[in-house]
């Protein structure tokens, strides 16, 4: 299928390219996007390829576990994306990681939901249990061999805890764990863009000596994020957490964690991170607000409807608010004292139900591109590379015929998410625009 774009889109294209805002001016606009691959997932060939799909599609942050391992593979992602680009018939320069999502990764200052994993022996499970365990698992993580002989596969693991409440024997624990910044390995930390912190009303002692360890980490920042779910006095303990990291050179968001890696199971999961989201906004913490936990397709059009989203276009928003411009001169900061309270949120994230919305094409998305790798797959990981050039033997380009491949559902679903909040940042064909 011919990818040129239509007669006057390259001339559009070179319009607006100016005018395509960096992560920053996202949260800046109001239309910051996150794709949350889960602070316990370690699946490295789905991170990658999620990794891929939603970069091309044009979110400005990609949240994975802080693991070595995991952010090669999310970085590999990324390479895989621009790479694409310059086959999908962009004009954009994606080469030069100009717009590429910053890539963050996720720590917790004490026991927390997102930083666990399901566990049961299943020598204990009886022969004639129906396992509702493994059906309800979002990520096949639960795999029976044969009766009475399966268990759960960590790395698939993300500690949604849905297994835990269905089992029938209540043989399935939850094991918490904690992501030390001090396990990360030294360096990669030039690989991450941002950090963010799990905490919980009353937890200021664990928050403020996990602030105090990420030292060596914060020359190496552009953006802190926060996340934290409601309580009654979640307003006063963030004002706490601001003073203990106050001054801040980056931005700072605050990520209103309504119900947690709930997106996937109906649309009204998401509007306990919609309340929470305007208790911050109507205390005017100095920072951005972010909902996530629970957030699906349905959220946006809730936001819209209370007044929550800034609807002024991208470049009207920036040419009438010059102070808020990034320059070179400030690393790509702007002064923040001058943009940070707000009456809307700044974006939004998504996980559960981003993820679940293309996992279901992802394998045969390898399979398509498959040919186009250098003796590798995208199952091993980041060892993978792309090919130079196209194989003889190969089929039909999954990127010359978007219509009829998996490839094209996939960006075609991703953009259908990520376009709900934004329109004129992304790396897909005039089509998907």
């Amino acid at each position: 299928m011919d990818t040129e774009t239509a007669p006057g889109t390259a001339a559009r294209s070179c319009a607006v390219e100016n005018l395509l805002p960096s992560p920053y001016q996202s949260l800046q606009v109001g239309n910051w996007v996150k794709l949350i691959c889960g602070a316990s997932y370690q699946d490295m060939p789905t991170v990658r390829r999620l990794a891929m799909l939603y970069a091309l599609a044009g979110v400005d942050c990609i949240d994975v576990a802080a693991d070595g391992a995991v952010v090669a593979a999310a970085r590999q992602g990324l390479e895989d994306a621009v790479w694409l680009a310059k086959r999908l018939g962009d004009r954009r320069s994606a080469s030069a990681n100009y717009g590429l999502p910053w890539l963050m990764v996720s720590l917790n200052d004490s026991e927390d939901p997102h930083f666990r994993k399901a566990y049961f022996d299943g020598a204990h499970c009886p022969p004639d249990c129906d396992r509702p365990c493994e059906t309800i698992c979002p990520t096949a993580a639960i795999q029976f061999q044969a009766a009475s002989c399966g268990g759960v596969k960590p790395e698939l693991c993300y500690g949604c805890g849905r297994c835990i409440v269905i089992c029938p024997l209540d043989a399935i624990e939850a094991q918490s764990h904690q992501a030390r910044p001090e396990a990360f390995p030294e360096e990669q930390l030039s690989q991450i863009d941002a950090v963010e912190i799990h905490t919980q009303t009353g937890h200021q002692a664990q928050f403020e000596q996990l602030w105090q360890r990420l030292q060596p980490w914060r020359p190496h920042l552009k953006l802190i994020s926060i996340s934290c779910p409601d309580h009654a006095q979640v307003v006063p303990y963030l004002q706490t957490l601001h003073s203990i990291m106050a001054p801040l050179e980056v931005p700072l968001i605050w990520q209103t964690d309504g119900r947690p890696m709930s997106g996937d199971l109906g649309k009204g999961t998401t509007h306990a991170a919609i309340r929470l989201a305007q208790k911050i906004l109507q205390a005017g913490l100095p920072g951005y607000v972010q909902p996530a936990g629970g957030t699906n397709g349905y959220t946006v059009s809730k936001l819209l409807d209370l007044g929550l989203i800034n609807n002024a276009p991208s470049a009207s928003y920036l040419n009438s608010h010059p102070s808020g411009l990034a320059s070179p001169q400030s690393g790509g900061m702007a002064n923040h004292d001058s943009v940070l309270v707000r009456n809307t949120i700044s974006g939004i994230a998504y996980g559960s139900y981003g993820r679940s919305q293309v996992q279901p094409l992802l394998d045969t998305i390898d399979h398509e591109l498959q040919p186009w790798l250098d003796n590798a797959s995208l199952n091993q990981s980041s060892s993978g590379q792309w090919g130079s050039s196209e194989p003889d033997t190969a089929p039909a380009a999954p990127w010359q015929r978007l219509d009829h491949s998996a490839l094209g559902q996939g960006l075609a679903l991703a953009q259908q998410l990520v376009g709900q909040l934004k329109m004129d940042r992304h790396f897909l064909p005039a089509r998907y625009g």
